[in-house]
């Protein structure tokens, strides 16, 4: 494979990457962003955290836990997923949190809509540099001679 080929193909590589891996921040972003958005403006259900299974080396991190609702009549969530920084990290230690949509935010949501939103930013800054890198291709790139008609 000649050097000029080799260079097309490794750029063309470098503009799939960005754009597969900009879509997939900014939908990461936004689904993080919009329930963090609800919970921070009261959306969900308050309760209970509690830890079942505590973090390894990881100050502040909660590997797993039970959310109780405070009111009896809702499900509670085992194994449930923590999205922020609760305070409780030690076996058997609890505290309140929001449950919504099958995972558990501290009360007010711990700025994880900020997260998501910065997220998305990211991701839509990729998908920036993406037409940023297509559009400098095209200019270019050699004009197709078309044949007379």
């Amino acid at each position: 494979m000649d050097g000029a080929r080799r260079e097309r193909l490794r750029a063309a590589a470098i503009r799939w990457a960005v754009l597969v891996i900009g879509l997939v921040v900014l939908l990461s972003g936004v689904g993080y962003a919009m329930p963090g958005w609800a919970v921070a403006h009261g959306a969900g259900d308050r309760g209970v955290f509690t830890v079942t299974r505590e973090a390894v080396d990881c100050g502040r991190c909660v590997v797993e836990g039970t959310f109780t609702p405070d009111d009896p009549a809702r499900p509670a969530l085992t194994r449930a997923n923590v999205m922020g920084h609760l305070p409780a990290a030690r076996l058997g230690e609890q505290s309140p949190a929001v449950g919504y949509q099958g995972a558990v935010y501290p009360p007010g949501g711990d700025g994880a809509w900020q997260r998501g939103a910065a997220l998305a930013g990211a991701g839509l800054a990729a998908l920036l540099l993406w037409t940023w890198l297509v559009l400098r291709h095209r200019r270019s790139s050699p004009a197709t001679a078309r044949p007379d008609a």
